[in-house]
């Protein structure tokens, strides 16, 4: 990651002049190990229309949003609610990308990263890639776009790009592809599902569940918990001790996501027993 005072310090001073004009305002998109290092500002700052958004609630990469709170948005869930009704003041749009049909090409959430990058785009100009159709990954949050199976893409970029991005947009990997522009209401990031599962583990702790959840033994965990790839509720966790508790989403990155529903139960010796729902 870079930097987190390097980010701090630009999205105070985008705050900053928010304060000075108390008109919206947003900043950058951010990655998750970003947005965890400047969660403590957001935190501070809520009350005066400090946010994370990223176009739906289960986006992975987020931009600093900030709303006065003369446009009533006193939750994240009021956030939604305002650009639904007036899209045109959201500071996201969506390309819509679609392969023909004939181009018969399996493209990934790289090749359109990838295309992207090669018109001149930074990266943190551009939110999550949610590819569809035959072939294709999906990545950046979310599941299966639902664009009818036609392979194809919506990526979630700052609205000020969309227009040149129609435009120079012509080809991904080595297909033509065909790009259009939606409104934030328009974006589909497809249905997020949701298994459950349950677990026995020696107890709650975050070492022992990401071992359960994701697979790994309690060794691999425990570095990736110390690397800085886990996350609880949006925050970067790095004490395997740390304590799981009810409703809590737990993310392990490049492995997947969960929430912890909690614990259902002890056995005769003594062992914890957990369930989880993990996202698929």
């Amino acid at each position: 990651m870079d930097d987190p005072n390097l980010h701090l310090k630009i999205v105070e001073e985008r705050f900053d002049r928010y304060l000075s004009s108390y008109a919206p305002d947003h900043g950058d998109f951010l990655t998750p190990e970003e947005q965890s290092a400047l969660m403590p500002f957001f935190r501070r700052n809520r009350s005066q229309g400090a946010w994370l958004y990223g176009g739906y609630p289960e986006a992975e990469r987020r931009l600093p949003l900030f709303m006065p709170d003369y446009l009533g948005i006193e939750r994240e869930e009021d956030i939604y609610g305002y650009f639904r009704g007036n899209p045109g003041e959201c500071p996201l749009a969506v390309l819509q990308v679609k392969v023909p049909r004939q181009e018969r090409v399996s493209l990934t959430h790289r090749d359109y990263l990838g295309a992207l990058m090669g018109c001149g785009i930074k990266r943190e100009k551009i939110g999550d890639i949610i590819v569809s159709g035959a072939g294709g990954d999906s990545a950046g949050g979310g599941g299966s776009n639902g664009a009818g199976g036609q392979a194809g893409a919506q990526i979630v970029i700052l609205r000020e790009l969309a227009e040149y991005l129609r435009d120079e947009l012509t080809s991904v990997g080595r297909a033509t592809v065909i790009v259009d522009i939606l409104d934030i209401n328009e974006f589909d990031p497809g249905e997020v599902r949701r298994e459950e599962h349950s677990y026995t583990v020696s107890s709650s702790r975050l070492d022992n569940v990401v071992s359960a959840v994701f697979g790994l033994s309690r060794k691999l965990a425990a570095e990736a918990i110390a690397k800085g790839l886990v996350f609880v509720d949006g925050t970067e966790i790095q004490k395997p001790d740390y304590r799981v508790t009810e409703g809590q989403k737990l993310v392990l990155r490049h492995k997947g996501k969960a929430i912890f529903v909690g614990e259902t139960g002890t056995s005769k010796k003594g062992k914890v027993y957990i369930k989880v729902e993990k996202y698929v």
